[in-house]
């Protein structure tokens, strides 16, 4: 039987345990992916073609919410046509 941590430890996460490994909601992981914001995508191996999400990048995504952009940054960014 797998642990919480072994499953936590693979670079592959089914939907339901990317949404808790990161505390968002289902719904919102799959737009993100569909969105490009993090990298995720449907199983093609699955029967049930169930979302699959990259650890990977569910780290970075959280790691670059701790950096928070001053006004004048976002501004910028907004000028510039990038995300935020």
């Amino acid at each position: 039987m797998t642990t919480d941590l072994e499953r936590i430890e693979r670079r592959w996460l089914r939907l339901k345990e990317a949404s808790h490994y990161v505390a968002i909601g289902r719904h919102r992981l799959i737009a993100m992916a569909q969105s490009g914001r993090i990298k995720g995508f449907q199983d093609a191996d699955d029967k049930r073609n169930s979302w699959i999400f990259d650890k990977e990048s569910l780290d970075s995504y959280r790691e670059g919410q701790a950096t928070v952009p001053t006004n004048q940054e976002k501004a910028l960014a907004l000028m510039r046509g990038m995300p935020l």
